[in-house]
């Protein structure tokens, strides 16, 4: 006897299966199903013609689903589910309509429009995303091609003949080459196969098109961040957000970006930042970690100095988003508005230095989130929870960051609301702001 999956589950493949029945009713023609088949999987992945893809696009809109790029979103009570809608627009040479694509696709037990690729389909779907992945091959593909081989031993030779039309017989031949390699391809044949692509037969606006896939992507993803005080649960939401973009297919990476760089770590290279000057030499005073002694009885050098944090910050901040280009998304923890505010802290609150050029300069030189949240709680709440700051420091914080949520253009949440809901809440915004 099969074991009985648990509710939660249980109510997830009614909704994943009920979305399927739905586009398979929807449509006019075969669907390929490229991903894991419904309703196991926390998403479906299809492959349409372009007027079946125009169909399945319309009723994900109308039944509530939310897009970015190719990938279409739902967040209710049901739970999340997400869609991966591609259309076979982007495979389309002058030679063929793609439509080769669909031969030997069965139709998937209790549909009649969704399909499970044929095994060379199979194939040559990787083979295109090799190209993407720069001749890398992933162990779940390779899982998909051992499997795709198991049903049919000849699926090579025929993924071959229909290579040609599609632009497709390099990308085909890198892909073999990687797969039959023990491990990784070398650089040097990864370079050389995704050379070939270019070098094999097939209309060349097909194979250029292809080839572009491999390019670098932008230079940094997009970006949702987090700030707050400590304790306003700002981790738990990262978390969360990281854990649904999974479950869609995202590719979303985590970075903590709360280290503020003050400058002092170098400071033993420049030995004259270290030496008071004029009546600081004559009356020492104990270090301050974020002037420099020679600096210190100088108005100027001080402003000086919040100059040089100030470009500190913003590199350190640019350096860590360049660590994650290859990610879909990048959720900081922290991020350039936390940075403006213990910057304002330090400086002009305690330091009683003006800084109105240093903000400017942050706010114009600094990385920008696409979408970002302040998690906001009372200084007293958070002292409540966490006791790292005083209640003064977090207080003077609070209010600072009140000053961000215009500066950042950050959705302001409320951090005592039951994390549930607001998980919840911050999914649908997030998702909503990379469109």
């Amino acid at each position: 006897m099969s074991e009985r999956a648990p509710e939660g589950e249980q109510e997830f493949r009614s909704v994943a299966a009920d979305v399927a029945t739905a586009i398979d009713r929807a449509v006019g023609g075969p669907v390929l199903v490229i991903g894991s088949l419904p309703p196991r999987g926390r998403d479906l992945d299809l492959l349409a013609k372009p007027d079946d893809h125009a169909t399945i696009s319309d009723w994900l809109g109308n039944a509530g689903f939310i897009r970015w790029q190719d990938i279409w979103a739902r967040f209710d009570q049901s739970g999340l589910y997400g869609v991966e809608l591609s259309s076979t627009d982007r495979w389309r040479t002058r030679r063929a309509d793609a439509s080769s694509l669909f031969i030997d696709a069965e139709p998937l037990p209790g549909f009649d429009n969704l399909c499970n690729p044929s095994p060379a389909t199979v194939l040559l779907l990787a083979a295109r995303g090799g190209v993407t992945r720069r001749g890398r091959i992933t162990a779940k593909v390779r899982r998909r091609i051992s499997q795709a081989l198991e049903r049919d031993p000849r699926a090579w030779d025929v993924a071959g003949e229909r290579a040609g039309d599609l632009g497709l017989r390099g990308a085909l031949h890198l892909l073999r080459e990687s797969y039959q390699a023990s491990g990784q391809l070398p650089l040097g044949a990864r370079t050389a196969g995704l050379a070939g692509v270019l070098v094999k037969d097939g209309p060349l606006v097909a194979k250029a098109r292809i080839l572009v896939g491999a390019r670098p992507r932008r230079p940094r993803p997009p970006i949702i961040s987090f700030s707050g005080l400590d304790g306003s649960g700002k981790s738990t939401q990262v978390n969360e957000l990281q854990d649904r973009l999974h479950q869609l297919g995202v590719d979303a990476a985590v970075q903590w970006g709360g280290s503020f760089k003050s400058g002092q770590r170098w400071w033993p290279s420049i030995p004259l930042l270290n030496r008071p000057l004029g009546a600081g030499r004559r009356s020492p005073r104990p270090p301050d970690p974020f002037v420099p002694a020679a600096l210190r009885d100088s108005r100027a050098g001080q402003h000086a100095w919040v100059f040089v944090v100030a470009g500190l910050n913003t590199i350190h901040l640019w350096r860590l988003i360049l660590r994650h280009r290859g990610s879909d998304v990048l959720i900081f923890d922290r991020f350039s508005p936390d940075s403006m505010v213990k910057m304002d802290m330090h400086f002009h609150r305690f330091r009683n230095v003006d800084i109105p050029w240093q903000r400017a300069l942050f706010t114009r030189i600094s990385p920008k989130p696409d979408v970002g949240f302040l998690v906001d709680v009372s200084s007293e709440i958070a002292y409540s929870r966490r006791q790292e700051q005083t209640q003064e420091q977090l207080a003077i914080m609070s209010e600072l960051y009140q000053e961000q949520v215009d500066r950042f253009r950050l959705h302001r949440l409320d951090g005592t609301e039951p994390a549930d809901a607001l998980s919840e809440l911050i999914a649908v915004t997030a998702w909503r702001g990379l469109r």
